[in-house]
Formats: structure tokens, sequence, C-alpha cells
């Protein structure tokens, strides 16, 4: 079998059916579809049922979690369960465009790589105001197949690198090996990205949009505005990618990675701004900010615009309000 697409499941009955079309409705061959439920309280399972049952679909296995893990979970039940020579991480309420991915994955299995990176479509429905780069727009030229160590250096200095996993088709018996997703972390990409990266010997970028993204209210990356739980994910992630950057301070691609913990750093200070939290959850953040001294972070990159960013961030009033200016 070619291609696992793995398709988490929580309360998405009202763009499950859309996704699953997307799979269905183009030329994809040899390949199965595996939907975690991660017991969300809609009647999402129920439509994928009845969408089985309807078009007589006989490649789809529902794998159901006994109960709520998360997104990180449900994928790594998917990685643990695929039987596809590749893997693609789908979201539910996202789609892809099936003839494109399956270009992608004919790619990868003539080149034999263990990653192939394409295209993202992003599209909005959400009210809030998002500042962020357009992804549709990053299209390349098709590049050669370089070492996970170049690509990650290449795509980081080049401003082209995407922390979504969902941008690349994976080997599935390289992630088996031992790149999975940190349980009951939120933006799980920012951490399993870098590692599942560097850590491979072929990749390759492929001229292709094979990914539609979906920006809505209410998904993971637009909660920001209700809490600041996202924050404690995010110190997670630097730490678990300052640990190992340690390890690789001999590859290439070291020094875009520090750039990249630094960054992360400095967007615990851009992102609620970006996407309009409270003031009473901005100040929480700043009294974080200024008591676990976050700015030291950005404050030891070789980069000097980020190091510029890290002394100004230690003043997150004046931070925020030249970042307001951008």
């Amino acid at each position: 079998m070619k291609l696992s697409i793995i398709v988490p499941v929580y309360n998405v009955e009202k763009y499950i059916e859309e996704c699953l079309d997307s799979i269905y409705n183009g030329n994809l061959a040899d390949f199965e579809v595996l939907c975690i439920d991660d017991k969300g309280n809609d009647l999402s399972i129920n439509i994928i049922e009845k969408y089985v049952e309807k078009n007589k679909i006989k490649n789809l296995r529902i794998i159901h979690h006994e109960k709520n893990k998360g997104l990180s979970e449900a994928r790594n039940t998917g990685i643990k369960h695929a039987k596809g020579k590749y893997i693609c991480f789908l979201d539910s309420d996202d789609m892809i465009y099936a003839n494109a991915l399956n270009e992608l994955v004919e790619q990868a299995i003539k080149e034999d790589l263990d990653i192939i990176e394409g295209n993202i479509k992003e599209i909005f429905e959400t009210k809030l105001n998002i500042k962020s780069r357009d992804i549709t727009n990053l299209r390349r030229e098709t590049t050669q197949i370089l070492t996970g160590d170049e690509y990650f250096y290449t795509c980081s200095r080049n401003k082209e690198y995407l922390p979504m996993a969902c941008c690349r088709i994976f080997k599935t018996e390289y992630l088996k090996e031992k790149y999975y997703f940190v349980p009951e972390l939120k933006y799980e990409d920012e951490e399993f990205s870098p590692k599942a990266i560097i850590g491979a010997n072929r990749v390759q970028y492929y001229n292709e949009t094979f990914y539609i993204y979906r920006r809505r209210d209410d998904s993971i990356t637009t909660n920001i505005v209700k809490d600041n739980k996202w924050v404690e994910s995010y110190l997670k992630i630097i730490n678990s990618l300052s640990e190992f950057s340690d390890t690789i301070k001999d590859k290439k691609s070291y020094i875009q990675l520090k750039n990249r913990i630094a960054n992360l750093a400095l967007s615990i200070l851009k992102n609620p701004v970006a996407y309009g939290t409270t003031e009473e959850k901005l100040q929480e953040i700043i009294k974080l900010v200024k008591n676990q001294k976050i700015y030291k972070i950005p404050q030891k990159s070789k980069n000097l615009f980020i190091r510029i960013q890290g002394y100004i961030m230690k003043y997150p009033n004046l931070f925020i309000k030249l970042y307001k200016r951008k």
C-alpha cells in the first residue's frame, strides 16, 4: 500500500464530509484512510460511518480512543496503525487536492524520500484579524534532493520554512522508528517538524499544491484569544528544541534552529497582539515574560535583528507598542 491518510476526528461534524469528499473525489490509488475517534461529543463519527456505507468504501478504518487524548495522541495512534509506505496528516476540518497528493506520493516513492513537502492553499473563515504571511504564495521551484540538515537550513535561511506537519508526506517506517508527537502539547508541529526534518536523509520540496488549510474560529490555532494555556506549550516546545539543538551543534541547521527557538520566544508577546487577545490576558503574559526572563532567549541569538528584539522584549509594553506599528 502506498499511502496512509491519518485524520484525527474531534467535534468536526460541520467539516468532516467535505474532508472525506476531497479524498475520494480524485484519482488517489492504493491508499487507506485512518479516522481516529478522539471522543468528541458531536455526530462526526456517525457521519463518517454513514459516508462509508453510502459510498461502499472499503479502505477507511475508524480507530476509537477510550477517551479524549488530543491531536498529538490521535496522530500517534494513526502512525502506529498505518500500513502505507507513506503517511499524510490531514486535519478533519481541512481538505486535500487528491490528484496533487497522488503526484507527491509517486515522486516520494520514485526517489525513495524520507519526506516530501508540497504547497498549501490557505482559506480564512475567521473573524480574527490574523496578521501572518501568506503561506499560499510561498511557492518555489522544485528542489534537488537534500539531507534534512541542508533542507532545514535552506528553508529557514530563505524564510520558506513552515512548521505544519500537514504540508509534508513522511515515510512511514521513518516516523515509526522514533518520530512521534508530544502528548498534551498545543502547537505540537513546532516541536515535531524540526526534529523530523533535520534527522532525515532524503528530503525534497515539490512545487505542487495539495493541501487546503482552513483558518476558522474555535480551531486550535485561533484559540489563542480564549486563554493563555498555549504559552505553557510554547515554553515546553522551546525547552525541547533547545535540548535537541545541543545534539546537533555540528550540523549546518544548528544556527537556524536556534533562531527558530528565539522567534518562538518572541512570539509569546507577538501572538496575543496579532490575534487580539484581551488586555487582562495580555497583562498575564507580560508578567510571565518578566518573571521568567523569556527575553534572554532571543538576546542570545547570533542574528542581530532577533537579538535587538530580545533586548526590547525586556520592556514588554514598549515591545508591544512597536510591534503594533509594524
